[in-house]
């Protein structure tokens, strides 16, 4: 058997499959960032290792050459058989493989394309790439009014699709909330935009979950400067009571 030709076919592993999951359906981010960080990656390597092909243990300090586009942008795999997707690349390679967080440690500063040459790949930027090794891309901050607050809510003048489709899917497979809200808030002493808020009515003490869920898939959709609030309505204060009135964008099915 040829093994350079074995290697080239186009076997998809199960993280490979979550990558399409995650490009068709935010609610997938999430978990697809999350084992970014663990799975094993391929860079292609313009250095030369003594002794031939085959696996090697690189010493610390050791300086490679990774190989990059023209705008500087790394190429990075989820597997060598990404490699040769589309035939763009026909020759054989030197690779070196990493796992994700050593090797987004390793790019720092730099803007990875993963699977470049794939039906499905990723842009990862340099302040994402920032983010996900200093876990804030999985965080969100819990606000507790312990004072009377003037705040202004309404409608969003631009309606935000992707976030709310994103939500729409989430929620259909989180049978505990009942119903989901969007407004628009701003609160003039915050020293805040103003900026989507969405409200989620769930049963029973699952609603802190389900809100970390959405706020986790928001945060991969929304651009770096943009925010999002989010709040539980079981409450009768004043702006949950003003998102019950509006008309929800997500009712559980019956």
């Amino acid at each position: 058997m040829d093994l350079f030709k074995f290697l080239k076919r186009k076997q998809v592993n199960s993280f490979e499959l979550l990558l399409k999951k995650a490009a068709d359906n935010p609610a997938y981010r999430v978990e697809f960032l999350k084992r970014l960080l663990t799975e094993k990656l391929v860079v292609i390597t313009k250095t030369t290792v003594a002794g031939g092909d085959g696996f090697y243990k690189v010493d610390k300090d050791t300086t490679v050459q990774l190989s990059s586009f023209a705008d500087g942008s790394i190429p990075v795999f989820t597997s060598t058989e990404r490699i040769f997707d589309k035939g763009i690349i026909k020759d054989k390679v030197k690779f070196l493989e990493f796992t994700g967080k050593d090797l987004l440690e390793i790019l720092k500063g730099k803007k990875i394309l993963l699977n470049p040459y794939s039906d499905y790949g990723k842009v990862l930027l340099a302040q994402e790439v920032e983010r996900l090794l200093d876990g804030s891309i999985f965080k969100s901050k819990q606000i507790v009014f312990e004072k009377a607050t003037t705040i202004q809510i309404g409608q969003p003048a631009k309606y935000p699709t992707e976030v709310v489709n994103a939500m729409r899917k989430l929620f259909a497979g989180m049978p505990e909330v009942r119903v989901a809200y969007l407004g628009w808030i701003y609160q003039p002493d915050a020293m805040e935009p103003p900026h989507y808020i969405f409200g989620i009515d769930t049963d029973g003490a699952v609603e802190k979950n389900a809100i970390e869920a959405a706020g986790d898939i928001a945060q991969q959709i929304l651009g770096p400067e943009e925010m999002i609030d989010f709040i539980g309505i079981g409450d009768d204060s004043s702006l949950s009571n003003y998102l019950k009135s509006t008309q929800p964008f997500y009712i559980r099915p019956v």
